[in-house]
């Protein structure tokens, strides 16, 4: 049987080694979307992705407004009376199927911007990433938390803020 001044002082050490480990946990936090947007490349990371958006876009604007024409020259022509019920029809669906085609390809189009846009930006978060690591490593951080996250952080006292540290390695 365990005697009580044994079981006390067990919960004393107990108690004492819980509060060194506590103690011994650092913080801090910085803001991502400022680093992020502060990086070297993100610049240049956007001036292809412009080019390359508008690369997309100026010829599907061309069918976009080419079809635009054609449909408003169908209304005219129906408003007009000049088509029969069977050629407005068939008309109608061509230009329905025209739609639809128009539609696809948009939505293929946001799709490769979005690829184009994670594939350049894929190295810069990376960096990042790899200086928040290292930031953690060196100031023997137990977690960094990220301030930019609207919500994700409801109170914060005694952290250290990393944000200056990491925008400084980041730009190296």
């Amino acid at each position: 049987m365990i005697s009580l001044n044994t079981l006390k002082g067990f919960l004393a050490t107990l108690i004492l080694l819980t509060g060194t480990f506590v103690q011994a946990q650092k913080f801090g936090h910085l803001n991502s979307a400022l680093v992020i947007e502060s990086h070297p490349d993100v610049e240049g990371a956007n001036a292809q992705l412009e080019a390359f958006q508008k690369s997309l876009m100026e010829p599907f604007e061309a069918k976009a407004k080419a079809f635009e024409s054609k449909y408003m020259f169908f209304l005219e022509e129906v408003n007009a009376g000049t088509l029969s019920r069977v050629s407005a029809a068939t008309r109608q669906q061509e230009l329905q199927r025209e739609q639809q085609e128009l539609s696809t390809e948009e939505q293929q189009i946001q799709l490769k911007i979005y690829q184009k846009r994670e594939e350049l930006l894929r190295p810069i978060l990376d960096h990042i990433d790899s200086v928040i690591q290292a930031v953690g490593q060196e100031g023997k951080y137990t977690m960094i938390f990220d301030t930019s996250v609207s919500g994700a952080i409801l109170f914060l006292e005694e952290s250290n803020d990393l944000t200056e540290m990491v925008l400084e390695k980041v730009k190296k």
